[in-house]
């Protein structure tokens, strides 16, 4: 309905002639209201009269024209696919109707508009700040507007915006003129969709009952027909032209539908539900031509009491009747043939427990018939087979036609353990069966088989050591792990000095035992974690996973050189054996298995031209490292005193993404020669040489100082994160550093807040917890970087005085997709506010990530989806619209990401 017009009162006519303005907008305004209820009443009579919705829009953006005195109007639709698309539209000019770029614009309007609370308007376009429409002020003249939503039943249909070319302030009136306007499109769209979807889903209905394979007829209270398919005529052999109309046939039902049909009215107009409707029934029914067949009906009520109907579904089983007499026939032989099938045949119910066993069970099994009768499946099944046979059985129960097929342990009556391969298949839905039936043989011996051809194709005969192809496929799978871990891989490839002179000289029995004997000294060298491969002749490979550095891989090389060293006694000779080992690693020889293989060659290569019995490594890619490393390490020295150091600051919002509660400091260094450096090329070097210290302190001082003068700018919430490394953690002057540039940039300790990552906290666990608690007792907050990628524990955790874990961002990748990763990150905030810390989500990136934090009550969020890092002066406007202020409103998050 139409808004009323709020009731003015005029001035008595005594007063001073000083009121004669404010009388004339008065009537102006009178005369403005009677125009705007002359044209909601016109528009309300058109949709009342059935116009067309689109019609009516078109009408509307005229009234909305002539009534309000603006120049354009336009109606605006939400596309299905996103946006908005013209409806309907009126102005002078009529570039400004068809301009694509007016159109983007007046999207942008209508976006805002929709997600407003009431009408939005605007007085002077250019002072616009919610939207950029430069085109529509400059090119057309626009300089003032206003929208309202279109709301339909069914939700937004879209936005009414009107535009004036002259700056003006809309009232209230007037936007209760549109609001109005709008209300009237929007019962009329809701009408229209509603008649349309009735209409369709008739139509849809009666395409149903045109093709359904039930015979369907209806009848009315005297028992004529009123509907009668064509399936109808198909089953009874009777045209709808002569039902139709005329009594039911009581010959065509010989059982007694007809009385069930006349006690459902009855029983209808008695007030009394009949316990026959809605039922499926078999019945006897009969054709035209005098034959009987078997029946399913199922009679639905329909109407009200005037013009109340009965509808009957019947449908022939015929079919189906013959079918259950064969499937009767077969069952007997059925059973004959499973008593004397030699495979095993059993049946088991719902819950899985044997309610039929074939007699070949005892032979295959050991069992007789009482003994399996009544028991689960489950008592027989081993232990770790138990958890697969159930998936697949619920998986076969939960269709009725369900399959399955595996193989399983089953404990024989002699108590040794059988390999059985079975199928399955689900009859608890045929009545002739009603359970699961068990088609089952022993495999034990193709089993056992199996495993000894497994076993050969990964295993050495000779050494029982892995083969090449094992190898390979581990160090495939090492590479993979240590790239996800960022931790190194070592390959050695050993070759034993000399072995074809001791083979060919004592024979070849002699050099097969050697060989056992070198792989046993190779595995008591070596940790069980090492695969040590046997890849041919007198070669060997060994896998070292996770190791720390070169020194680590030579000092396992020269161990194994040592236990070699001792004399072998083979089949009454004593030898004397040496061997070259090339060593390989990852990532700085070789990024795939193969390039690492390939690199440990040639070391053992190098290794026999240098004289044998020794060990080297690759030296090609290291001495590479190496050079690069010294020039990085020496431009990293100059960086700090030529200024090549500077920092940018990441926001970090509220739960809601509206205010900023933070910035976290990131270190960039920006070479002359090599552009802009990555953190990971620098810092890891830094922390190595030392020189992460003195970086340290330049980026907590600068730090504190930039955050200081954005306080003098007015931004006094604002705090600031810095990160603190390992190195620096175990500095003893720490304290004093965060002290001194606390004190020499006057900030307040409490807007500080120093990272720590997990691992750098657990290094040195007293050391650490004392400086923590240090930097706390000064205010200094303590937050927990990367949380879950480390080493801490959880019982440690409560020991440090920390304020905030930050959620590393590789578990925050996957929540929207990986269940793990989701419950992962769900227990930490669960367990931070257990603490009472907050938490931070870093590396926030997608809609769907911000939801997923929003729903668990992550506190603070940190991501591309808010802010990339920017340089001071390209975050202040950030910092300037989205820090929290007194009597400041909140910041649409749209507008922060703009």
């Amino acid at each position: 309905m139409p808004e009323q017009p709020t009731p003015l009162h005029l001035l008595p006519n005594g007063r001073s002639n000083a009121r004669d303005a404010e009388l004339e907008a008065l009537r102006a305004e009178l005369a403005a209201r009677d125009r705007q209820e002359t044209a909601i009443a016109e528009l309300g009579q058109g949709a009342l009269t059935g116009v067309d919705p689109l019609m009516l829009l078109g009408q509307a953006c005229a009234l909305v024209e002539l009534t309000l005195q603006v120049s354009h109007c336009r109606a605006l639709e939400l596309a299905p696919g996103g946006g908005m698309r013209v409806r309907a539209a009126l102005g002078a000019n009529e570039t400004f109707l068809h301009c694509d770029r007016d159109g983007a614009e007046d999207e942008s309007i209508g976006m805002l508009t929709l997600l407003a609370d009431g009408p939005v308007s605007f007085a002077r376009l250019e002072d616009e700040t919610r939207f950029e429409a430069p085109h529509l002020r400059h090119f057309h003249g626009i300089r003032s507007g206003a929208g309202v939503v279109i709301r339909t039943q069914y939700g937004p249909f879209g936005v009414l915006l009107a535009y004036s070319d002259n700056e003006r302030t809309f009232a209230e009136y007037e936007l209760a003129f549109l609001r109005s306007t709008a209300n009237i499109l929007g019962e009329a769209i809701t009408r229209g969709r509603t008649e349309h979807a009735l209409r369709s889903s008739e139509a849809r209905l009666r395409q149903v009952i045109a093709t359904t394979v039930d015979a369907v007829l209806t009848v009315d209270r005297s028992l004529l027909v009123t509907e009668w398919n064509r399936q109808a005529e198909t089953t009874f052999g009777l045209a709808a032209r002569d039902v139709i109309g005329q009594p039911l046939q009581p010959s065509l039902f010989p059982e007694g539908t007809m009385h069930l049909l006349r006690v459902a009215f009855e029983r209808h107009r008695a007030g009394r539900p009949s316990r026959l409707l809605r039922r499926r029934l078999e019945i006897r029914a009969r054709r035209a031509s005098g034959e009987e067949f078997p029946a399913e009906v199922t009679i639905a009520p329909a109407g009200s009491d005037a013009d109340f109907t009965l509808t009957a579904f019947i449908h022939d089983i015929s079919a189906r009747k013959e079918a259950e007499r064969r499937l009767e026939m077969r069952e007997q032989r059925f059973r004959t043939i499973v008593e004397k099938s030699w495979s095993g045949v059993a049946l088991v119910d719902a819950e899985l427990c044997f309610c039929f066993v074939g007699s070949s069970t005892q032979h295959l099994l050991g069992y007789r018939d009482d003994e399996l009768l009544g028991r689960s499946l489950f008592d027989f099944v081993h232990p770790r087979d138990a958890e697969r046979t159930r998936a697949i059985f619920a998986q076969i129960v939960a269709s009725e036609t369900g399959e399955g097929h595996g193989e399983l342990r089953f404990r024989h009556r002699d108590g040794n353990w059988v390999w059985l391969e079975g199928f399955a298949q689900n009859l608890l839905h045929e009545t002739s069966v009603g359970a699961v039936v068990l088609n089952y043989r022993d495999v034990s011996q193709r089993k056992e088989t199996e495993k000894q051809l497994e076993y050969r194709a990964y295993y050495d005969s000779l050494t029982a050591l892995p083969n090449r192809l094992l190898f390979r496929d581990r160090l495939v799978n090492a590479v993979a792990h240590a790239r996800r871990n960022r931790v190194g891989v070592a390959v050695m490839y050993l070759d034993v000095d000399h072995f074809k002179l001791i083979n060919d000289g004592l024979g070849h029995s002699l050099g097969d035992a050697l060989l056992a004997e070198v792989a046993r000294r190779l595995q008591g060298a070596l940790r069980a974690s090492d695969t040590i491969s046997r890849i041919g002749g007198d070669e060997f490979s060994i896998l070292l996973p996770e190791v720390v550095n070169t020194e680590a891989m030579a000092g396992v090389a020269r161990k194994i050189l040592d236990s070699l060293a001792q004399p072998f006694s083979v089949e009454g000779h004593e030898l004397i054996v040496t061997a070259s080992i090339g060593i390989s690693c990852f990532p700085n020889d070789g990024d795939d298995a193969e390039t690492l293989l390939k690199c440990a060659d040639a070391a053992m290569y190098r290794a026999k031209e240098l004289g044998r019995n020794q060990a080297q490594l690759f030296t090609a890619s290291m001495n590479e490292r190496y050079v690069r490393r010294l020039a990085l390490e020496q431009h990293l020295h100059h960086a700090i005193e030529r200024q090549q150091l500077e920092l940018e600051y990441q926001p970090i919002y509220d739960r809601a993404g509206r205010r900023i509660a933070s910035v976290e400091a990131l270190l960039r260094w920006r070479d002359p020669n090599r552009g802009l450096v990555p953190p990971s090329e620098f810092i890891e070097l830094a922390e190595e040489t030392g020189m992460i210290v003195a970086i340290g302190a330049w980026v907590l001082r600068t730090a504190c100082l930039q955050l200081r003068q954005w306080h003098d700018e007015g931004l006094t919430s604002l705090r600031m994160a810095v990160n603190i490394s390992a190195v620096q953690l175990q500095q003893r002057d720490l304290v004093t550093t965060v002290r001194s540039a606390i004190e020499e940039s006057g900030i307040s300790p409490h807007l500080l807040e120093l990272e720590i990552t997990e691992s750098a906290a657990m290094q040195n666990f007293e050391s650490t917890l004392t400086v923590l608690r240090e930097l706390r007792a000064m205010g200094v907050s303590i937050a927990v970087d990367d949380f879950g990628t480390g080493q801490s524990s959880l019982i440690y955790l409560k020991h440090f005085p920390i304020d905030t874990v930050k959620i590393d961002k590789e578990f925050l990748r996957e929540v929207t997709f990986d269940d793990t990763a989701a419950a992962i990150v769900s227990y930490v905030i669960n367990l931070a506010h257990t603490l009472q810390l907050k938490v931070v989500a870093e590396g926030v990136e997608t809609e769907e990530q911000y939801t997923f934090l929003r729903h668990y009550a992550c506190d603070l969020l940190q991501g591309y989806l808010f802010s990339r890092p920017l340089p001071p002066a390209a975050i202040l406007p950030y910092l300037a619209r989205a820090l929290p202020r007194p009597h400041t409103a909140e910041i649409p998050l749209d507008d922060l990401l703009r």
